[in-house]
C-alpha cells in the first residue's frame, strides 16, 4: 500500500494536518481549559459557602420565629392572668359587697387579696395602680403604696406612667421596662401587660422577664451551633480545603481544628502582612470579591508558612457570624491540572482516531465504501430496517457487520427507551398532578385566610369555610359544630355537600357524643363498618366513605368541631382539614373577642346603655346622614329630679339600682333605630333618627307620665320614687350644627328644673 503514490501523498498530507491540529489545540486550547478549570473551581467553592451561608441565615430566621412565637405566646398567657385575676377581684368585690361592706372597706380588701396573688415558678405576682402611678397593690412592701409618677428605670424611661396613660387611652396594652425580680438586686428587661379597671379607677397588670423567654430559645440555639459544627467538621474541599465559623469579637466558634475551635484568634498575625488574619478576614467579607490571598502553614509542615492559600468568606448579620472557606492555591491549580490533562488525552485520542480513520479511507475509498455511505445515509434518515449488504472477510466487511450489529441494538434500544419514556412520562405525570393539587391545597388555605381575617360574623367564616373545603376535598359533605359557653351543647351551625351548602339539622348533640370531642384530638374513620362513629356522623349507601372529625381549639379550649365525610380517603386529607380548622377556630376567637371589647366599649357598665363616647360616633353618623338624604331627628335629654337627694338619703347604691330602672324603663319606651344612652351622672340623652318635633314632643310627655308612674325602686324596707326633667330639641333647625342641637336641650332641660320639674320643655333658638 505504501508503494501507492495517491496512498502517500493522501496519508502525509492527513498526517502534517493531523501534528499541525495537535498543536494549535494545545496552544490555544490547554491555557484556557486550565484558568477555566481554576475559575470552576473558585466557584465551586464559593457555591459551598453560599450553601452553608444560606443554611445559617435560614436557622437564625427559624430561631428569631421561634422567639417571636415565644413571645406572643407569653403574651396571650399574660392576658389571661390578667384576665383570671381580673375576674378573681370581681368575684371577691361582689361577696364583700353583698355582706353589706362599705366600698372602702371593699377596695381595701381587694388590693390586699392583689398582692397575695402569685404563679409561676419565678413567684410572679399581680400588681395594682391608681390614675396617679402610685403602686397601691404590690408584694414587695418597700413599693407597696409607692408614688411611681416619676420613677424611671435604668434607661431613663418612666415605668409606671405610660402604663397608666395607655390603660385610661386604650383600656389595655403592653410596656418595656427594665424590673426587678422579687429577691433580686439587679433589674433586667421586662414586659408587662396592664388594663384599666375604670369602676376603680386603677390599673391592674403583671409581667414576664425577657430573660424567661430568651432562655427557651438559648437551647435551640446550642442545638444550631452543634449541627453546624458536625456538618463543617464533616465538610472538606479541594483536598485540604475546609470551613470555619468565627464572631465579631473573633472568637472561634467552629473548626475542624480542635485546637484553634473555641479560642479567641484576635492577635492570630498574617504572617505576610504581620496584621490579625481576623481582621483581613472580616475585610474581605466587605470587599466585592469577598476574598483573601494569603500564605499559611500545612498541617504536615507546621510553622513553616510559605504556602499560598485563599479564603472566601461571608458575613451572616442575623449572629453577627463570619463564615469562611479556606483552600490552597496548590489544591485548586492541581484539579485544573488535571482537568486539563485529561481533556488532552482524550483529544489526542480522538486525533489518533481521525488519522486512523484517514488511513482507512486512504486504503479503501472504493465501491465498497461507496455501497455502504449509501446504506449509511438511508439508516441515518430513519431507515432502521435497512443494513449494509457488504460480505467482506477484512476491515471494511467486520466494520459493516459491526455496523448491521449496532443497526439491531439502536433498534431495540429505541424501542425500549420508548417504552421508558412513556412509564417515566405517566409516572411524572402523577407526580407532577399531586404536586399540582399540593399547590392548590396551599393556594385555596392561603386565600382562605386572607378571608377570614376580613370576616366579621361567625356566618361569614362559615361560608369561606365551606367554600375552602369544596374546593380541597372534592364530592366532600360534613358539618361544622360550634360548643356553646358552658361546654354542655355541641349545636350544628353550617353544613355542606358536593352541590354547595345545605339547611342545618335541627337536632343538639352533647359533647360526649363526638369522638374528637371526647379524645381531644382528631377523629379519623376509614371503614364505617368496623371503627367508632360519632353521633352526630351520617353513613349513606357509599361504605367506603371515609370520615374524619377535627376538634376547632383557640387558646386551649375546644369550641366546636369540623366534621368532613372525603369522596376517596387520602393519606393528607385528615392533615388539611386539620390545618382548615386551626383557622377556623382563631377565626372565631377573634370575632368573639373582637365583639367582646366593641360591646365594652360602647355601653356603660352601670345601666348596660349606649355610653357618651359612643352615642357621640352616633351624632356624627346621623348628621351625615342627613346632609346626603335630608329628614329630621330629635333629642331628647334628661335628668333625675333631686337624684344628689335620692344619693344622700339612701346612699350611692339606691341611687345605682334608680339609674338601673330608669335604664330598663328607657330601652322598653324606645325603638331600636333610636340611640339610647347615659351621657353622665344621672343624665340620659335619647337620639330618635327620622323624627319630627311634634312626635318627638309627645314620646317626651309619654316617657315623663311613665317614669312618675314606674320608677318606684323598694329599698331597705321603703319605696324610692322619682321623676325626670326633660328637654327637646330636633335637628336641623336654622344653621345650628347637631352638636349645638344638644346644647339647645341641655338648655330646655335647665328651663324645666326652673319651672318646677318633671315636665317637658321645647328647646328654643
Amino acid at each position: 500500500m505504501f508503494k501507492s503514490s495517491l496512498f502517500v501523498k493522501t496519508f502525509t498530507t492527513i498526517s502534517l494536518g493531523v501534528v499541525v491540529m495537535c498543536g494549535i489545540f494545545y496552544l490555544t486550547t490547554v491555557p484556557m481549559i486550565r484558568h477555566m478549570g481554576f475559575t470552576m473551581q473558585e466557584r465551586a467553592g464559593s457555591a459551598l459557602l453560599d450553601n452553608i451561608v444560606l443554611l445559617v441565615q435560614q436557622s437564625a430566621r427559624d430561631l428569631q420565629a421561634m422567639e417571636d412565637s415565644a413571645v406572643a405566646a407569653r403574651k396571650r398567657e399574660l392576658r389571661h392572668l390578667v384576665d383570671m385575676a381580673t375576674a378573681t377581684l370581681e368575684a371577691a368585690g361582689r361577696q364583700m359587697a353583698a355582706t353589706g361592706m362599705d366600698r372602702e372597706t371593699v377596695d381595701r380588701n381587694l388590693l390586699a387579696l392583689a398582692r397575695s396573688m402569685r404563679y409561676g415558678e419565678q413567684h410572679d405576682y399581680i400588681w395594682i395602680a391608681d390614675y396617679a402611678s402610685r403602686l397601691i397593690a404590690h408584694p414587695d412592701d418597700k413599693l407597696n403604696n409607692a408614688d411611681f409618677s416619676t420613677v424611671r428605670d435604668v434607661r431613663g424611661n418612666l415605668i409606671v406612667p405610660p402604663m397608666v396613660e395607655g390603660a385610661r387611652r386604650q383600656g389595655d396594652g403592653f410596656h418595656f421596662y427594665w424590673w426587678r425580680r422579687l429577691g433580686d438586686s439587679e433589674p433586667i428587661e421586662k414586659l408587662s401587660y396592664y388594663r384599666t379597671l375604670p369602676e376603680k379607677g386603677w390599673v391592674i397588670g403583671t409581667g414576664v422577664y425577657i430573660d424567661d423567654i430568651r432562655n427557651d430559645t438559648a437551647k435551640l440555639r446550642q442545638q444550631l451551633v452543634s449541627g453546624l459544627r458536625t456538618l463543617i467538621h464533616e465538610t472538606t474541599f479541594a483536598g485540604e480545603g475546609y470551613l470555619f465559623i468565627f464572631d465579631a469579637d473573633k472568637n472561634m466558634i467552629i473548626h475542624p481544628n480542635p485546637n484553634i475551635e473555641g479560642t479567641n484568634f484576635a492577635n492570630l498575625p498574617d504572617p505576610l502582612t504581620n496584621k490579625p488574619i481576623a481582621e483581613e478576614l472580616m475585610a474581605a467579607a466587605r470587599r466585592a470579591d469577598k476574598k483573601l490571598a494569603y500564605k499559611w502553614d500545612k498541617p504536615a509542615d507546621p510553622g513553616n508558612y510559605v504556602y499560598d492559600k485563599i479564603a472566601w468568606t461571608r458575613y451572616v448579620p442575623e449572629f453577627d457570624w463570619y463564615v469562611s472557606l479556606s483552600v490552597y492555591t496548590r489544591d485548586l491549580e492541581e484539579g485544573a491540572a488535571t482537568l486539563t490533562n485529561r481533556i488532552v488525552f482524550l483529544s489526542l485520542g480522538a486525533l489518533l482516531l481521525a488519522v486512523l480513520g484517514g488511513y482507512l479511507f486512504v486504503r479503501s475509498f472504493t465501491s465498497p465504501i461507496a455501497r455502504m455511505a449509501e446504506s449509511a445515509r438511508r439508516i441515518s434518515g430513519g431507515d432502521l430496517s435497512r443494513t449494509i449488504d457488504l460480505d467482506r472477510e477484512d476491515e471494511i466487511g467486520e466494520l459493516a457487520r459491526a455496523f448491521n450489529t449496532m443497526v439491531l441494538q439502536l433498534r431495540s434500544q429505541i424501542h425500549t427507551l420508548e417504552e421508558r419514556v412513556r412509564e417515566r412520562t405517566a409516572a411524572l405525570s402523577d407526580k407532577v398532578e399531586e404536586l399540582r393539587n399540593r399547590n392548590r391545597a396551599i393556594e385555596a388555605i392561603n386565600a382562605m385566610g386572607d378571608m377570614l381575617k376580613a370576616c366579621r360574623s361567625h356566618e361569614e367564616v362559615y361560608a369561606v369555610v365551606i367554600s375552602t373545603i369544596r374546593k380541597l376535598f372534592s364530592g366532600s359533605r360534613g358539618q361544622i359544630f360550634r360548643l356553646d359557653d358552658a361546654g354542655a351543647i355541641l349545636e350544628p351551625v353550617a353544613a355542606w355537600d358536593n352541590t354547595g351548602a345545605t339547611a342545618v339539622e335541627d337536632q343538639l348533640y352533647r359533647p360526649d357524643d363526638c369522638w374528637a370531642i371526647r379524645r381531644g384530638k382528631s377523629h379519623s374513620v376509614r371503614d364505617t363498618d368496623t371503627d367508632p362513629l360519632c353521633a352526630h356522623a351520617t353513613t349513606d349507601d357509599d361504605t367506603t366513605r371515609a370520615m374524619a372529625c377535627v376538634p376547632m381549639t383557640a387558646q386551649g379550649r375546644i369550641v366546636g368541631t369540623l366534621h368532613c365525610s372525603f369522596a376517596t380517603a387520602a393519606d393528607g386529607n385528615l392533615r388539611l382539614l386539620e390545618t382548615v380548622a386551626e383557622h377556623t377556630a382563631l377565626s372565631l376567637s377573634n370575632i368573639e373577642l373582637q365583639q367582646t371589647l366593641q360591646e365594652q366599649s360602647s355601653r356603660d357598665p352601670l345601666t348596660g346603655l349606649y355610653n357618651r363616647r359612643y352615642a357621640t360616633e352616633e351624632f356624627q353618623r346621623e348628621e351625615r346622614r342627613i346632609a346626603r338624604h335630608g329628614g329630621h331627628c330629635s333629642l331628647l335629654l334628661m335628668d333625675i329630679d333631686f337624684f344628689k337627694k335620692v344619693n344622700d338619703t339612701h346612699g350611692h347604691d339606691a341611687g345605682d339600682a334608680v339609674l338601673k330602672r330608669l335604664a330598663t324603663i328607657l330601652s322598653r319606651l324606645f325603638r331600636t333605630e333610636d340611640t339610647v344612652c347615659r351621657w353622665g351622672g344621672e343624665e340620659f340623652l335619647v337620639l330618635l333618627t327620622r323624627c319630627e318635633l311634634d312626635y318627638a314632643t309627645a314620646k317626651a310627655e309619654e316617657l315623663r307620665a311613665t317614669v312618675e308612674r314606674e320608677l318606684r325602686v323598694p329599698w331597705a324596707g321603703q319605696e324610692i320614687a322619682a321623676t325626670i326633667s326633660i328637654g327637646v330639641a330636633s335637628y336641623p333647625a336654622g344653621e345650628i350644627s347637631l352638636q349645638q342641637a344638644i346644647e339647645v336641650a341641655d338648655q330646655a332641660l335647665y328651663r324645666a328644673k326652673e319651672e318646677g320639674r318633671n315636665r317637658v320643655v321645647l328647646g328654643t333658638w
